[in-house]
């Protein structure tokens, strides 16, 4: 990992921090947005040294006559808002975030922007803000004006997965539309808050589609008629990874049996059991 900010596309620059998120990922990429004036998006980490690396390059910015307006947090998860009390305290700038991220964070940061979806705010940066529920409810994206990148949060990876869990709000149905969304907008390179770049952000966003509804049919299909517990559910659609992290494939087989439901193919046949509707 180098301390420098390595520019990844017009007007935009990452720095991987280190923090305690989801295996195999094991950084979050922070984005510096903006040219003479700029934006600091997921300082994520919680970390005094990581926060310190982060820290020597915003000042570095400054030192050439850039000034640092905001920082910007496309949800409230812990990788993504670790940092933003340090750098806070460092530099005396204001967060922004979505409403319903306000929300979230109430009691542990406060938001002094919201920021819905087409906030003017983030424009003299070159950006515009889409606001892309489903992993989390306040969930942002910031797409290059021209179309060139999009910064998707968590929306795709590339190490690791997404998570979509219902007990923190989340929503596999609006995850699917947002994904299918982006993919409509031509969204150019995608920057993701874990792992590298992603060239073709269509053909990837919808490969993210095609993956999680092979996934819901797995989960579809281990629901019997007569009824099945969620673990043994979980455990047949995510056979090659329950034993590792069982308890993360219970969350995702929830998510999927919720918009199963949604869509009228499934119903709770009692406390922590499903059957085909």
């Amino acid at each position: 990992m180098t301390d420098a900010p390595e520019p990844v596309g017009e007007g935009v620059w990452r720095l991987a921090l280190r923090t305690p998120t989801l295996p195999p990922a094991t950084h979050t990429n922070t984005y510096l947005v903006g040219g003479a004036a700029f934006l600091v998006v997921e300082p994520g980490s919680p970390f005094e040294d990581t926060q310190a690396r982060l820290a020597e390059a915003v000042s570095r910015r400054i030192a050439q006559g850039h000034r640092f307006e905001a920082i910007v947090v496309t949800h409230h998860h812990p990788d993504h808002v670790g940092g933003v009390g340090a750098l806070q305290r460092a530099f005396g700038v204001p967060l922004w975030a979505h409403p319903e991220t306000a929300r979230k964070l109430q009691g542990a940061l406060s938001v002094d922007r919201a920021l819905p979806e087409g906030d003017e705010a983030v424009e003299p940066f070159g950006v515009r803000a889409l606001h892309t529920p489903g992993h989390a409810p306040g969930h942002l994206c910031l797409r290059e004006r021209q179309g060139r990148w999009t910064l998707v949060g968590d929306m795709v990876a590339s190490v690791g997965t997404i998570l979509i869990d219902t007990e923190d709000e989340g929503d596999m149905e609006a995850y699917l539309s947002q994904l299918r969304r982006l993919a409509d907008l031509g969204p150019g390179r995608l920057l993701p808050a874990h792992g590298d770049p992603v060239d073709d952000g269509p053909a990837y966003l919808q490969g993210y589609v095609r993956h999680r509804l092979a996934r819901e049919a797995r989960v579809y299909a281990a629901v019997a008629e007569g009824g099945t517990d969620e673990a043994t559910v979980a455990e047949e659609a995510y056979r090659e990874v329950f034993a590792e992290v069982p308890a993360l494939a219970l969350r995702s087989t929830l998510a999927h049996l919720e918009r199963l439901r949604l869509h009228g193919r499934v119903r709770r046949d009692g406390p922590g059991r499903w059957r085909r509707a």
